[in-house]
């Protein structure tokens, strides 16, 4: 039964994650100066491009 609550801790925590991420990613996007300056930034903070694209909850 523990398994099953851990998985579903787990799997809530993902989607928190997945979120923040997307934000993060659009954040940067709205305020580099040029996609090279995007694509950096992005790199630093371990984001990729399309974690901005996801639909939010």
């Amino acid at each position: 039964m523990q398994g099953g609550w851990l998985a579903g801790v787990r799997a809530e925590e993902k989607v928190h994650r997945d979120v923040q991420e997307c934000k993060a990613a659009r954040t940067v996007a709205g305020h580099s100066v040029d996609a090279s300056e995007c694509a950096e930034l992005l790199e630093m903070l371990g984001l990729q491009a399309k974690q901005g694209k996801q639909v939010l909850i």
